[in-house]
């Protein structure tokens, strides 16, 4: 039980935290804008900057000014929007069995064709020993976590591609969403000299499969927290001869000049550069520039856009932001479907409901388990812990 009156001095104090930290927020918002103004200036001192040295934060690489706005394209008559989103049961180790399931939600939804949606979820139930445990250090650990993550971006992945092979209609333009971020840390990549995790080895078939529909796959980011195109503009403080954060004099120090805008996301400078419908110029993010022939299949880069009720970040492959005619319309499909989902894209919101596992629904999942194993003879037992949770005795 939660006592709220025992609360009430520490909500005041973290009511005058919050104060103090919105006032320091508009400092940096502040600081932000100055920062912008001396990239248009002279933007090749903060490349310089940049390129002196590969051990420092990452930045990001306008394909254009940073402060670009680019206006709503025009619209489509007949669209296509396919989405999908994964939802989990994950392993309970105090329920009678060790398994879990994903669910995937999926749609296609067809605008001006007459033809109806897909709307539906596909569950899979893994229980064998080679999808429960992972190894690492020598031991094999239950799958969950990050891994359990990774496995069902794997899964939405192959679902999107099948939407993409069957519901792709000659004549009208298509978009694929996903919900979230589409790239992962590639070690590989990592290792040569700058792409970090802006590659998306999990989609690599339906990006295939995209470029060769002509269709552009985007994830899209609702609240997103990344500061890249902040941290170019943060590497114009910098007071060293080359830009080395590893060795950096002032590498703990909170008052350091490169931290006047640490904190602040890349959304509070869209705020004030971008008008509602309008996007960003693209960016690839990294430590250094590579030429475009040394770039890894399917660079992950990302532009904002204000769908009104927030500025979102879109991350989509090369192949969508180097083709003008695909990354119009995903610019304008994206901003459409906001508007239909009141803030959020309506395809990914209903991906997403028919995805969701929710508690009701987990317990009679285990309720089914429970009978199975009863039908067949088998012990189902679950331990105290869990029995505990199910019947209070106060």
């Amino acid at each position: 039980m939660l006592d709220l009156g025992k609360l009430g001095i520490q909500l005041a104090d973290m009511a005058l935290q919050r104060k103090q930290d919105i006032q320091s927020y508009n400092q940096k918002e502040a600081a932000a804008l100055k920062a912008l103004d001396e990239y248009r200036k002279n933007f090749s001192r903060f490349m310089e900057k940049i390129n002196s040295d590969s051990r420092h934060f990452f930045v990001a690489f306008p394909q254009g000014r940073i402060d670009d706005a680019f206006p709503l394209p025009g619209s489509f008559a007949s669209h296509t929007v396919m989405a999908v989103d994964g939802s989990q049961i994950d392993v309970d180790t105090h329920e009678i069995v060790l398994c879990y399931v994903i669910n995937i939600g999926r749609v296609v939804l067809h605008y001006g064709t007459g033809e109806p949606p897909l709307m539906d979820s596909l569950p899979f139930l893994f229980y064998k020993d080679e999808d429960l445990y992972v190894q690492g250090n020598g031991e094999n650990f239950l799958v969950q976590g990050e891994d359990l993550a990774e496995k069902r971006s794997r899964m939405e992945a192959r679902q999107l591609n099948e939407l993409l092979i069957n519901h792709c209609r000659d004549g009208s333009p298509a978009v694929a969403l996903l919900d979230g971020t589409l790239a992962s840390w590639d070690r590989a990549g990592s290792a040569k000299k700058d792409i970090g995790g802006f590659t998306a080895p999990n989609y690599v078939d339906v990006f295939e499969t995209g470029e060769r529909l002509g269709i552009p796959v985007a994830g899209y980011i609702s609240g997103s927290r990344t500061a890249l195109v902040i941290n170019t503009l943060r590497a114009g403080d910098c007071t060293q001869p080359v830009m080395n954060c590893v060795s950096c004099e002032y590498r703990n120090e909170p008052k350091a000049p490169c931290r006047e805008m640490e904190g602040l996301r890349d959304t509070a400078l869209f705020k004030d550069i971008l008008n509602p419908g309008e996007r960003s110029v693209c960016f690839y993010g990294g430590i250094n520039i590579l030429p475009k022939h040394e770039w890894p299949p399917y660079r992950i880069g990302f532009f904002y856009i204000n769908v009104g009720s927030e500025i979102a970040r879109v991350e989509a492959p090369d192949y969508v932001l180097e083709n003008r005619e695909l990354l119009d319309r995903l610019h304008w499909v994206v901003y459409n479907q906001a508007q239909k989902g009141m803030g959020y894209p309506v395809a990914l919101q209903e991906a997403h409901h028919f995805a969701v596992v929710r508690g009701e629904e987990r317990e009679a999942f285990f309720r089914l388990v429970e009978g199975q194993f009863i039908r067949h003879g088998l012990p189902c037992r679950v331990t105290s812990k869990e029995l505990r949770k199910r019947t209070r005795i106060f």
